[in-house]
């Protein structure tokens, strides 16, 4: 197995508490310290894993094998197999780097965001749709920046959830298709490697353009999951 998917089976098994091998094989599983479902589909892996409430568990291993591979990811699935309540968020693609999967390219005019720079942070957000703006995840410090002409053109957060070092990145509108978010995300991830063999890119599936933006980075696919909120809280997901 890669170093880069071991390591990210490894912090998935700590974070659902799940016995080793667990994402590999499937199944359902208890997750009580956790307040939602999940569904998470590894790549390479034997079959799906769901986990969720102890007291789902039967319900959640029946959902797995009723589900043809089509309806695997499918929020309306397991929203009718775990009531109407059940607010589904998802698909996400879960991929990470690693020293050796990361893409490395001299870029002059990418550097370390400083507190000088957070009202050009600011100023992109307002240049960029609020739901843009929402799923990108660059909420701030440390973050690294491509500039030009004195204008922050693309930004790649470095965050941290779970221990994991993961990334939010944003590009402006008039500025994309120039490869600029792959050159911050590959500065803020080879940070972010300084803590932690791996570094996370989590995207929504229908956001095309950010996974590419993974791709030409380095990042490679580990996973694809669905939350399932079950009481219309907000979830502790990742």
């Amino acid at each position: 197995m890669a170093e880069w998917r071991a390591e990210a089976e490894r912090w998935w098994a700590g974070v659902l508490r799940l016995p080793p091998g667990a994402l590999r094989s499937g199944g359902a599983f208890a997750a009580g310290h956790l307040d939602h479902v999940g569904v998470v589909l590894a790549a390479g892996a034997a079959g799906p894993l769901a986990y969720g409430p102890p007291h789902l568990v039967p319900v959640l291993g029946a959902a797995l094998a009723a589900a043809g591979e089509d309806r695997l990811l499918s929020g309306g699935y397991w929203a009718g197999a775990l009531g109407s309540g059940a607010r589904v968020l998802g698909p996400a693609w879960y991929g990470y780097a690693s020293e050796a999967t990361l893409t490395r390219a001299a870029a002059p005019a990418v550097r370390p965001l400083t507190q000088a720079d957070l009202p050009l942070l600011a100023r992109l957000h307002e240049q960029t749709r609020p739901a843009e703006v929402a799923e990108s995840g660059t909420t701030g410090l440390p973050a690294f920046g491509y500039f030009r002409g004195g204008d922050l053109l693309a930004v790649a957060c470095l965050g941290s959830w779970q221990q994991m070092p993961s990334i939010g990145v944003l590009t402006h509108p008039q500025a994309r298709g120039e490869g600029l978010g792959a050159r911050v995300v590959a500065a803020a991830a080879a940070a972010g490697l300084s803590r932690r063999a791996v570094v996370q890119y989590r995207a929504w599936h229908a956001n095309t353009a950010s996974l590419s933006v993974a791709a030409r980075a380095g990042f490679r696919h580990y996973c694809d999951a669905l939350v399932i909120d079950l009481a219309g809280a907000r979830t502790n997901r990742f």
